[in-house]
């Protein structure tokens, strides 16, 4: 079954709808750079021992007792906006400093991945009775580096290649007698 693309035919936008939007990205602009600074000042005065700040208390008590569509409008507010803020290079610098290359900081809820992974670096401020509840979370940035088989294998695997395109890749690079050489090269080792 395929899907048709519907055509909306749209009026041209006036001059005033022009300009209102304008006015409204602005202000929206302005409010944005307000709620981060309020954030930062969140958790840079969170509670160190739980993690918690009046942000992730706000969040935990609509997630326990909100009605529905509530619930609904504050999941979309922490992963379309505040999720975006708290991410920005500015946040993370003003909350990180120097840190920010190793580390990075966010709000969400406590998980499995939390608690056992070896990303998060406060884990041990959480236990299991957590999980589920907002918390000012300090991830590493830190990932193992990758062998060059890895990283090749990775790259075939994105551009749809197999084995006997690199061997044709090869053959490009190399004269057929310099590739039997690394062959019995190979063999000796």
């Amino acid at each position: 079954m395929s899907k048709k693309n519907v055509v909306v035919k749209l009026e041209k936008p006036t001059d005033d709808d022009i300009k209102s939007v304008i006015k409204a990205g602005i202000t929206h602009s302005l409010e944005q750079e307000k709620m981060a600074q309020i954030i930062v000042a969140d958790i840079v005065n969170m509670n160190k021992q739980h993690c918690t700040t009046k942000m992730t208390r706000a969040l935990d008590d609509i997630f326990a007792n909100g009605e529905a569509e509530e619930i609904d409008n504050t999941k979309k507010f922490v992963k379309t906006q505040l999720q975006t803020i708290i991410k920005s290079k500015a946040v993370q610098t003003a909350l990180l400093g120097e840190d920010i290359k190793l580390k990075s900081l966010t709000i969400k809820k406590v998980n499995n991945g939390v608690l056992d992974g070896d990303k998060c670096l406060n884990k041990d401020k959480f236990q299991d009775k957590h999980l589920g509840l907002f918390r000012v979370i300090i991830e590493s940035k830190k990932t193992t580096p990758k062998s060059f088989d890895e990283e090749l294998s990775k790259l075939m695997e994105k551009h749809g290649k197999h084995a006997h395109d690199l061997i044709s890749s090869a053959l490009n690079w190399l004269s057929v007698e310099q590739v039997m050489e690394e062959l019995e090269t190979k063999q000796v080792a």
